[in-house]
């Protein structure tokens, strides 16, 4: 879809009430939403689509990571996707962040968009609803505005996010992963001093996981 078409979606979107707290680190996040959008040529005719969108529990980002990150966003999801995931590259290069549109539904109400916007943002106040989100949009615009939404939610997340992984060693799956063979080499090792099998098995471990230059001497010494 043409860029320009997308800017002025998003210049025309408007977040009115945002969740009180921030995706959950070690969990799945459940937010409720009210997309408020007036209808083409049709004076005071709001459009409030309602739902359910579902933060999946990040992951650590790997080439293996294949999901789709927008699941019943709606038909038009697919050309918006390309374009708003590029501008929050910076958060998604280092976590994998899904989510799914569960339980929407759309109805007409006759009454302007924004004051149906504040009414509603006043109602979610007053029942103390810490994840739901009221969004002003245009009607055609509506699956990218939820898109961005749920984006800006993981870039407002993302620092915390980072830090619970970071705090429980997990990260750094390239460290973890180069930890985890360095430890079977250390093992392989308290074999190979027993038995010649083992020393083999570790000689092509060594090659395999590209260290035999840093185990070199040590592995020549079991032979002499």
């Amino acid at each position: 879809m043409d860029g320009k078409i997308i800017r002025a979606f998003l210049q025309n979107t408007k977040l009115v009430r945002k969740p009180k707290k921030l995706l959950s680190t070690f969990g799945a996040t459940r937010i409720e939403y009210h997309l408020v959008s007036p209808i083409d040529q049709m004076k005071d005719r709001t459009r409030l689509r309602e739902g359910i969108v579902i933060s999946e529990r990040p992951q650590i980002l790997t080439p293996d990571s294949l999901q789709e990150r927008f699941s019943g966003f709606g038909e038009d999801s697919e050309a918006f996707s390309e374009w708003i995931q590029n501008q929050y590259r910076d958060v998604l290069r280092a976590l994998e962040y899904n989510f799914k549109n569960q339980n929407p539904n759309a109805s007409v109400i006759s009454e302007n968009a924004h004051e149906t916007a504040l009414k509603i943002r006043d109602d979610v106040n007053k029942r103390d609803i810490n994840q739901a989100a009221v969004i002003e949009c245009p009607d055609g615009g509506w699956s990218l505005a939820l898109m961005q939404f749920t984006l800006q939610e993981a870039a407002r997340a993302f620092p915390t996010n980072v830090r619970d992984f970071e705090q429980h060693d997990l990260f750094d799956p390239g460290g973890n992963e180069n930890r985890r063979q360095h430890h079977e080499v250390e093992s392989l090792f308290q074999k190979a001093t027993e038995t010649r099998d083992a020393r083999h098995v570790l000689g092509m471990k060594l090659r395999e996981y590209g260290l035999f230059d840093e185990y070199e001497d040590r592995f020549l010494a079991l032979f002499r």
